[in-house]
Formats: structure tokens, sequence, C-alpha cells
């Protein structure tokens, strides 16, 4: 972590290690730190993942994220043991956390999991994240698989009549985003970004389960002749008055804009096209 908070310039305040980190003894230990997200002015959420060759043994990963208290300089939770986790982010009114597992085409997709953000009782200080009762979707599996390959082709309907549920995706990025211009409104949007899979929009409202889904047609990648598999690795969504653009960041290839009505999000009787 660096700061300015002195008025300087920038420089190294915080240092943090890698939790259970992989070595020779250790192969399914954590590999990597892959997201963060800050929270109440004082945590950092972490998403960490384990090495991808876990795959060839059939193997869970022992790559826990984290709740880090940047003020103390401490650790205060580990959780979602297990997870392959490529990104983290506040949702909600920020009282919630989604992290995005999976995240790689030739690997097994896993759940994307919601935790609540609970204060400790008792006197005591801090914070701890609980897997939340509601998730994006109603009897959403919340269990890890052991990681292991699969094709990576890209997989998609023609029609998108059909999309990977959030339990079996392999994501590489979560993001949430107000549909309206207001903090006070309950309605959002998350970004949802997959490897070899479709990338999805998911509509919620008062953090209840997701009520609407809108694929983005071609998102899942394909595979070029010269430079293998083009896969989306990132997103942003931006709100232009009542227009939607979304646009993703390919590996391998061109990035990819997406733009339609606010109001898609709501109807029910409605489909997207890319643009």
């Amino acid at each position: 972590i660096y700061s300015s908070l002195d008025g300087n310039s920038w420089h190294l305040t915080r240092t943090l290690p890698l939790v259970n980190q992989v070595n020779h003894s250790n192969p399914t230990g954590t590999a990597a730190f892959m997201g963060v997200t800050p929270i109440q002015n004082r945590y950092l959420v972490i998403s960490s993942r384990a090495s991808w060759k876990l795959a060839r043994e059939n193997e869970l990963p022992d790559a826990p994220c984290l709740v880090y208290d940047y003020q103390k300089d401490i650790v205060v939770q580990t959780f979602s043991w297990g997870g392959q986790s490529m990104s983290v982010a506040a949702i909600g009114d920020g009282s919630q956390i989604l992290l995005g597992n999976g995240g790689e085409a030739f690997i097994i997709g896993q759940p994307n999991l919601l935790y609540q953000i609970q204060e400790r009782t008792g006197g005591e200080d801090g914070i701890d994240l609980e897997l939340s009762d509601v998730q994006l979707f109603k009897g959403e599996s919340t269990l890890y698989v052991p990681l292991e390959r699969v094709d990576p082709t890209p997989d998609s309907s023609s029609e998108y009549d059909s999309v990977p549920r959030s339990d079996i995706t392999k994501t590489r990025q979560v993001k949430s985003f107000p549909l309206l211009d207001d903090s006070s409104s309950s309605e959002e949007i998350v970004l949802e970004v997959n490897s070899a899979e479709t990338c999805n929009l998911y509509y919620r409202k008062n953090e209840d389960y997701v009520s609407m889904i809108l694929p983005l047609p071609g998102s899942e990648g394909y595979i070029s002749e010269f430079h293998g598999g083009v896969y989306a690795r990132g997103g942003d969504v931006l709100m232009l008055g009542d227009k939607v653009f979304v646009v993703l960041a390919n590996y391998n290839g061109n990035n990819t804009v997406y733009s339609f009505d606010s109001q898609w999000l709501r109807d029910e009787d409605v489909s997207l096209a890319e643009e």
C-alpha cells in the first residue's frame, strides 16, 4: 500500500505477504492476490488464487481470501478456502461482497459467492464476512469442487436463450453499478466477465435474487487461427442518460463495446443484440 497522506510524494506504507503461500511442500497454497476492494474506509477485501497446475491433479485450492485492516496492519479474517477467486466487488449498499471465481478457459467453473458484512458483537472490534443466505440465484450451489481441465473452446448458445448459472462460471471479473445516478436507488447491475463463456449483466433490486439476465452476444470469445483463444479478461460499464455502455477487454483480440437502453434491464420480453 502506498500513501501520500502526509502531503508529500507517494511512499510505501504497508506490505502484505501471501497467506498460506504456495511452495514445494504446499502445492495447493496461495500463488497470487488477484483482486481488492476497500470497505468502511478501514478494510481491504482481497481475493486470491492457487496455481492453475492443480487442475492436473484434480486438487482443491488452499488459497484463502482475506479481510485486511490496513489501519492496524493485520489480517482479521480468512475465508473462502477452496475457491479460485479472481475478483472481488462490494455490491448493493456496500454491505455485501461478491467473489468472482473460476476464471480460466481450460479449468472447470466455480460458483460466484455473496458474503454479508457483519459487525462483531460483544464489544469486540472488527467485522466478519459470512456466506449470505441470499445468493445471486435461488438454489445456487455454494460448494467448491476440485480443479480439473476442460475443453477451452468458447461455449455459447447461438440464440442466447440459455446462459451459464453463476454457480458454474469461469469468472474473471465481477463489478457492480447503480442503475440510476442516485445513491438512494435500490437497483443495480452486476457485470460478470467470463472466460470462454458468455459474459452477463445481472439486474438486482433491494439486494434480492437476480431477476433479469442479459447475455452479451459474442462475449464468450472464439478460437483464432493465428492467435489461439480470444477471451474476455475485464470490463467496465458506463451510464449515459438512459443508455448503458459495456466495454470488454479481450485477451488476444480486439476490445468490444455493447450499448442498449437501460429499460431493457427491467423489461422481461427483450433480447440484447451486439452493436
